[in-house]
């Protein structure tokens, strides 16, 4: 199976009807190691991935192509399964590398909460009557019987699910509009060049902390202003304040 095929449906005995993926039989004998892959796009929300070992066949070439596609054995996969497994690949940062993107989640939380007292004290954001969000306008906007308050310029850092205890971050919601999530794809960046797979990979378990978390180190690498969360039905949105004035 060539590794640029386009997925199709299947029926998965566990998750019924679903989407089929594309990966080596490395990631699912073991998924707890790195996954390469491409990034999620409109196109394809769950790219062909593949390991370590797979990896350097494609290096050797710089592509997949008729060299080294038979060197891979690929096997197909539900897309709820390639989540969860991929969800399982964070497992694979361990000891001082932990330590360290553990401290970092800390310095970035405390930062966040300087950053969120401090509008707090200068715009009262907890006081106003509602608030409303738009992506066309990229603005958040705080009234008062009516009348706009505070408005803010925001990018959607991602969104948690109390449903299935996940995390997604925005670059891989295609259900948003570009311009409320391009800027975000920098966390992704920053997590690809430090090896931190907890802002490299698109979705995966997690708790409301969790999102917090994830929500301060967005902050922190794009120097925003601060975070508000925005509830929903079945969890939260977490949106990224990087300006914000009285009306």
């Amino acid at each position: 199976m060539s590794m640029d095929e386009e997925f199709d449906e299947l029926t998965c005995a566990q998750h019924g009807k679903v989407h089929t993926t594309y990966v080596c039989e490395h990631l699912i004998s073991d998924p707890v190691q790195k996954w390469h892959s491409d990034y999620p796009d409109a196109e394809n929300h769950w790219p062909d991935a593949w390991c370590e070992v797979c990896n350097a066949h494609y290096q050797a070439e710089g592509e997949w192509n008729e060299h080294n596609e038979d060197l891979v054995p690929i096997k197909l996969l539900c897309h709820v399964c390639y989540e969860e497994m991929r969800s399982a690949s964070l497992a694979r940062i361990t000891g001082a590398d932990y330590d360290a993107w553990d401290n970092f989640v800390d310095a970035c939380f405390k930062e966040l909460q300087d950053k969120s007292g401090l509008l707090n004290q200068e715009f009262s954001l907890g006081s106003h009557q509602r608030y409303d969000w738009d992506q066309e306008t990229g603005e958040l906007v705080f009234s008062n019987d009516g009348v706009p308050a505070v408005i803010a310029k925001i990018d959607f850092i991602g969104s948690y699910s109390s449903k299935t205890n996940t995390w997604l971050w925005s670059w891989a919601n295609f259900h948003l509009l570009e311009g409320m999530r391009i800027r975000v794809a920098a966390v992704r960046d920053y997590g690809e060049s430090h090896d931190y797979p907890w802002l490299t990979t698109s979705k995966w378990e997690a708790e409301e902390g969790d999102a917090w978390d994830m929500a301060a180190v967005a902050a922190h690498v794009l120097q925003a202003k601060g975070v508000y969360r925005s509830p929903r039905e079945g969890g939260a949105g977490f949106l990224l304040i990087r300006e914000i004035s009285r009306a």
